[in-house]
């Protein structure tokens, strides 16, 4: 099945049960993933688990130092290792036969088992794994894509936030009916946004970019916020998606708010105390993205960043987290509603726009409709790179 292109996908594409399997399989199961964040973990034994439809992954600190994606499934028959959602433990036991393995995941005991056995053969699988400016990303593949430039153009861009000395202040799940290519479609263009995100119009510059009376006003705020963050030391660059280097499959760039606003959040005011290695709030927004599960929104005061995780073909479920200094206390620091209510306000928004889109794209009248060259341009190169991945184009 091939797509038009300039032109959304054929209904299948997301309703099929059979395309989401292909999905998991040739788009997830080949992808750099983001998995969750280093300081879920800070200390050797600290684990959280990241469930990616039939698959699981213990994301471990070990003992060494090392941090590991270790498959959550028993060597012995198979038994689901750990099903809490995080924890701090010296050792792993599987519950069904008491099997135990280190936090490398190497096997160090068993009972009753023959004289032939040899437990250095059944040490846990583990998945690819990396930690790019306290972003944990895994790879499920044994040949994942290469992933060095992004993790040099995500860590100049994102080191200055301080995510590595940070910690969640809210974390929320949202489950959605939907599948999850209209999640990323949505989120890849602002074309929606005046009519559907006026808080975020009134701070940010998207809906401006294309309307030819503001451009000397936005380049000129382009230019002086540049000028200015390549003083302090700021990475500048502007690295889409679209950029020309191999992949294509990740963004990286620091823009500047309206004048006078400082953070995403309801006044555009700082909330929080200042991230990382900032002295002062007006640092813009950073923002990043990677195919085909992540994007985050960095402030001088905080991080909103978003997991995606397809459940089913017409069900989607996204882990919201706002990250603050990891010194910042609550109800002296900060407030978590003031932190949270600008982003809510977003997602809340944009999750009924993507059960409003699902519910049209499953009527017997939907047809692939034709992509604005304009506004929807990001929508387009994220479907051919989505294309390529599934192995369709």
């Amino acid at each position: 099945m091939k797509r038009k292109p300039g032109w959304t996908l054929e209904q299948a594409f997301y309703i099929s049960p059979e395309i989401f399997r292909d999905d998991m399989a040739g788009v997830f199961g080949q992808s750099w993933l983001f998995a969750g964040h280093q300081c879920q973990i800070p200390q050797p034994g600290d684990f959280f688990v990241y469930d990616m439809a039939r698959d699981s992954l213990v994301i471990l600190h070990g003992m060494d130092g090392v941090i590991r994606a270790l498959h959550n499934v028993c060597r012995h028959r198979g038994t689901r290792l750990c099903d809490s959602g995080s924890g701090h433990m010296d050792k792993i036991v599987c519950p069904y036969h008491q099997w135990r393995y280190d936090t490398a995941g190497t096997l160090q005991a068993t009972t009753w088992m023959g004289d032939d056995f040899d437990p250095a053969q059944f040490s846990l699988h583990q998945a690819q794994v990396r930690n790019v400016a306290g972003l944990i990303y895994v790879c499920l593949s044994d040949t994942p894509p290469d992933f060095e430039q992004a993790v040099a153009d995500l860590t100049r861009l994102l080191e200055p936030h301080g995510l590595d000395n940070a910690k969640i202040a809210y974390s929320e799940t949202y489950r959605i009916r939907g599948n999850w290519k209209l999640v990323i479609e949505n989120q890849r263009e602002c074309y929606h946004c005046p009519a559907k995100h006026k808080a975020y119009a009134k701070i940010q510059h998207d809906t401006d970019v294309h309307d030819a009376d503001k451009q000397d006003m936005l380049q000129a705020r382009v230019d002086g916020a540049r000028q200015k963050w390549t003083a302090m030391g700021l990475d500048t660059s502007h690295v889409r998606p679209d950029s020309g280097f191999s992949g294509g499959w990740w963004r990286a760039n620091r823009t500047p708010f309206r004048s006078g606003y400082v953070s995403e959040t309801m006044d555009g005011q700082q909330v929080a105390p200042l991230m990382g290695s900032f002295t002062e709030a007006d640092v813009g927004n950073a923002r990043a993205n990677t195919y085909p599960n992540f994007w985050l929104h960095a402030s001088c005061d905080h991080v909103h960043i978003v997991r995606v995780i397809p459940i089913d073909a017409e069900t989607t479920e996204l882990q919201a987290d706002w990250l603050v200094h990891a010194d910042a206390v609550e109800g002296t620091d900060y407030e978590v509603d003031a932190v949270i209510a600008f982003s809510k306000l977003v997602n809340d928004e944009d999750h009924d726009i993507v059960m409003g889109q699902a519910r049209g794209v499953g009527s017997s009248r939907y047809q692939p409709g034709p992509l604005s060259p304009v506004k929807e341009e990001m929508v387009d190169h994220f479907l051919d790179w989505y294309m390529t991945k599934q192995g369709t184009e």
